[in-house]
């Protein structure tokens, strides 16, 4: 246990992280329009602007103490944090679970969104699909 929390340690700070990683952190503190992420030895994060306001939706039941997965798309603030986005570690996330399905051949539960005449426009894990009549049949449809 000693030598695996060592080379951890080790690893952060000869690897420090890199724009684009996906990083987990823990809530401490929300204000009116960020959110403050302990990062461990990676530091202290923040979510803010833009980020914010998009990622509203997703931050409004987490508190401080709660986990959190955000994507780092700054290293260093003006204050000396780095900048985070949580949308972006979602969509990630979300493309790797999709690859993962298709890999795996699963079968997957989709949210129709609206249709056209060509097909179906849904929704999984947050990103947008389409869905051709052509692949559509009747025996597909649950009720």
């Amino acid at each position: 246990m000693i030598a695996k929390t060592l080379k951890k340690i080790k690893t952060d700070i000869i690897c420090p992280p890199k724009v684009g990683e996906i990083i987990e952190g823990t809530i401490i503190n929300r204000a009116k329009s960020a959110v403050y992420i302990d990062l461990g030895s990676k530091g202290i994060g923040v979510i803010y602007g833009r980020e914010f306001f998009d990622s509203k939706p997703a931050l409004k039941n987490l508190k401080p103490g709660d986990p959190i997965s955000t994507k780092l798309i700054g290293l260093e603030t003006e204050d000396g944090m780095r900048e985070l986005s949580m949308v972006g570690a979602n969509q990630e996330m979300a493309w790797k679970d999709l690859s993962q399905a298709q890999t795996d051949q699963s079968i997957m539960e989709v949210t129709v969104s609206s249709a056209n005449k060509g097909g179906l426009l849904c929704l999984l894990n947050g990103i947008q699909g389409f869905l051709p009549t052509s692949q559509l049949c009747q025996s597909t449809f649950q009720k």
